[in-house]
């Protein structure tokens, strides 16, 4: 029999069936397998189960008596807090009208008696993970809205981790880069800077020159933000990006001195949207530059401060207008 893993706290599904025989085997395959399991004889008493608890998933007959199983699925799918509950369907009834009507309602799957111990777990597994990615996903995407508004706040640059984005995207997908790539170097671009938080603000918004010693604490930043989010799962894959955007191809860079490829690919990527937004932005210590003076000076460092195939990349979203539109996008966001 298939065992589920590490599940410290056990996940509680909820079982409904009619048949007592059936709802044993059902319960005692679930619990061998590390489930914790609420059952119920039909819809109503299910219901009744919901009110005190919310299991992570619930398996459910159809031809029930005093509430069905379709009556319940609506049921369930009105609660706020059963909206998003996978709900399988374990039934006898197959026909083409019961499984239209159950997807019509929001079921997630249909298993058909009978059934074997590894057809249920497996589609129950198959379920809970997929609402786990459901949940991370959901999880990211609140995170990255927080996480550009505090980047923002505390870089005091207005919309700019969103360019750096924009212009670090538009690279990426130059390069025919996968999600997962593009996906950290989102995260990269809102948090490469974070570690300004631990910079004195006098350094930070200083309207002149740094002083030697000023620019000793200002190159702390990339390894003070790598520490502020190390151990959090989900922004690993930037801890990269922002510990590295500051190196440079020849070696010259900061805080570890990595030269060529020793820099890792996203950082390189990253140094190039990066430099291009702060030239083209205006600082306490000096106007923006035309970006066709920004574009220059991104030719001149090529295989200094950046690596010569992500100029080339550049160079052609350039040529095709796309960093022309990000510009003009941002202007009339920042007027509106």
């Amino acid at each position: 029999m298939a065992e589920v893993e590490s599940l410290d706290p056990p996940q509680t599904l909820l079982v409904v069936e009619d048949d007592p025989a059936m709802l044993i085997a059902l319960r005692d395959i679930l619990e061998g397998a590390g489930y914790l399991i609420f059952t119920a004889e039909n819809g109503e008493e299910a219901l009744k189960v919901l009110a005190d608890s919310k299991p992570e998933l619930i398996l459910s007959d159809i031809a029930m008596p005093v509430m069905d199983g379709f009556e319940l699925l609506e049921a369930v799918r009105k609660i706020p807090s059963g909206a998003t509950i996978p709900f399988i369907f374990l039934t006898a009834r197959g026909t083409r009208e019961d499984i239209f009507t159950g997807k019509s309602l929001g079921v997630d799957d249909y298993i058909t008696k009978p059934v074997t111990s590894k057809e249920l777990l497996s589609a129950v597994q198959a379920r809970l993970q997929r609402a786990d990615e459901f949940a991370m996903m959901a999880q990211l995407l609140a995170a990255k809205d927080s996480l550009r508004v505090l980047a923002n706040a505390i870089e005091n640059k207005r919309h700019h981790v969103e360019r750096v984005n924009d212009y670090a995207q538009a690279i990426a997908q130059e390069l025919g880069w996968d999600t997962k790539h593009r996906d950290a170097l989102e995260f990269g671009a809102i948090l490469h800077d974070i570690g300004q938080v631990r910079i004195p603000e006098m350094i930070l918004l200083k309207a002149g020159p740094l002083t030697p010693d000023e620019w000793v604490e200002m190159r702390k930043h990339p390894e003070e933000g790598a520490r502020m989010i190390e151990g959090i799962p989900y922004l690993a894959p930037a801890i990269p990006i922002v510990l590295h955007h500051h190196e440079r191809w020849d070696g010259t860079g900061y805080p570890h001195g990595l030269q060529g490829e020793e820099i890792p690919i996203e950082a390189r990527l990253l140094a190039v949207a990066d430099t291009f937004d702060a030239m083209t932005s205006d600082r306490t210590y000096r106007k923006a530059l035309k970006p066709e003076m920004a574009r220059e000076e991104i030719i001149n460092q090529t295989n200094r401060q950046f690596d010569p195939k992500m100029v080339t990349a550049f160079l052609k979203c350039w040529e095709r207008g796309e960093y022309h539109e990000i510009i003009k996008i941002n202007i009339e966001k920042n007027s509106s």
